[in-house]
């Protein structure tokens, strides 16, 4: 007995000893980790040029729109009425246009950055890893599955981190695996040659890796059944996420308010103006 016992212990130190071997990188550990996961493919997508682009179209056009009752106004008490270039093209209403059209683009690309668009390959590789962890006896099992598969997706030929933290890939595997099969709509969908999306759960192969790993993930301790309804339920949290998603929805917040403020103060004053003058010009008309 003290001889099988101290081979368990050996195993187990040794075991250990490979763990910590592993070297474990995460875009979440680090500040540049951070700074690499969102701005990387911000510009290698060359996101920025068509967020450019378009906040300058929209800070073009948006501020003559809103401006539409101020010039209005202008017109019915200042007669005759030259327009002037300024007037249309006010470079504070377009500054502030241009910062309102790249906040909500810039924040809809963090939002988005949420959702893998996982390749068919780099799927496998995951769930390689889930079927062949030790995912009750390993502290950091998630962890170094996130880091192995961004390895390999970047060895791919990515330029940036897959998944931002252990966490991350976890509720990834829940949402886009576990889920759907237990749903039993088994729509489990990934990416090849970059834009074509497929079922990945139609191939006999990947069906049964599949199998493995959900057969390996529902070994896990009970909390981790728990995490399934916790996924499905609000998709994914985590912290930088909030943060990202806190602040740009305070500022949309604010400068939508200050753009509906001001368009419905000049509206509301146009007729007010217009009811006060058919009231005087009644009263003044002679019967």
């Amino acid at each position: 007995m003290s001889m099988i016992s101290d081979e368990s212990e050996m195993d187990l130190e040794k075991c250990v000893q490979t763990y910590e071997e592993e070297e474990i990188e995460l875009p979440a550990d680090s500040s540049v980790g951070q700074l690499t996961y969102f701005l990387a493919p911000y510009f290698f997508e060359k996101k920025w040029i068509s967020d450019i682009i378009a906040s300058l179209l929209g800070a073009f056009l948006s501020p003559s729109i809103v401006r539409l009752p101020y010039f209005i106004l202008r017109d019915f008490y200042q007669y005759p009425y030259e327009l002037k270039l300024l007037d249309v093209l006010s470079p504070l209403w377009m500054i502030i246009h241009y910062f309102l059209c790249f906040t909500f683009s810039f924040w809809n690309f963090i939002d988005n950055r949420k959702k893998v668009k996982i390749e068919q390959k780099v799927l496998q590789q995951l769930l390689k890893e889930v079927a062949e962890m030790d995912l009750t006896g390993d502290p950091v099992a998630w962890q170094r599955i996130a880091s192995r598969v961004n390895h390999f997706s970047e060895e791919g030929g990515h330029h940036y981190p897959l998944f931002y933290s252990e966490e991350h890939c976890m509720r990834f595997f829940v949402r886009e695996i576990v889920t759907p099969i237990e749903c039993q709509t088994y729509d489990i969908r990934c990416y090849q040659e970059g834009s074509t999306v497929v079922n990945f759960w139609k191939n006999p192969p990947n069906k049964a890796l599949t199998e493995r790993a959900l057969a390996n993930y529902n070994k896990c301790v009970e909390s981790f059944g728990k995490l399934s309804h916790t996924a499905e339920k609000d998709e994914f949290r985590d912290g930088i996420f909030e943060k990202f998603h806190s602040i740009f929805n305070t500022s949309l917040f604010y400068l939508v308010i200050i753009e509906l403020g001001s368009f419905m103060i000049m509206m509301l004053t146009f007729i007010i103006s217009m009811i006060s003058c058919a009231i005087f010009n009644s009263f003044a008309t002679p019967h």
